[in-house]
């Protein structure tokens, strides 16, 4: 069994496009580990939530939980509302560890990507 776990946290949305893509990443993510449970949840706006999550990751044995958020930058959800929701789920799991990564800020590898949707981009 598995004690370590990644809950990757996204926005939400109401577009089920978005929460799809979302849960690609999410299920890609845990086909490139053996090492970690790879876990999603939302912020808000989508199912499940953060509370949730680490409900069901816990349940399967975790016991380290390393909370990585799926944004670009360090706005208010990153610096206080994420962190208030982790506090009163820690509070829940005394006995997990938990670690929270930051966003994805400045990473030279995303403008690769932004220069790959460049090409792809098409007139409206």
């Amino acid at each position: 069994m598995k004690s370590k776990g990644i809950l990757i946290v996204g926005h939400g949305s109401k577009s089920s496009d978005a929460v799809r893509e979302f849960e690609q990443m999410v299920a890609y993510t845990s086909r490139q580990t053996d090492e970690f449970i790879v876990k999603g949840a939302h912020m808000e706006l989508a199912k499940p939530n953060i509370p949730e999550t680490v409900e069901s990751l816990v349940a399967a044995g975790v016991t380290d939980i390393r909370v990585l958020p799926y944004f670009l930058y360090t706005g208010n959800h990153i610096k206080q509302d994420i962190p208030e929701i982790l506090d009163e789920v820690k509070q829940k799991y005394p006995q997990v560890t938990f670690r929270f990564g930051k966003a994805l800020g400045f990473e030279p590898r995303i403008a690769d990507i932004l220069l790959l949707k460049a090409g792809e981009a098409e007139v409206i």
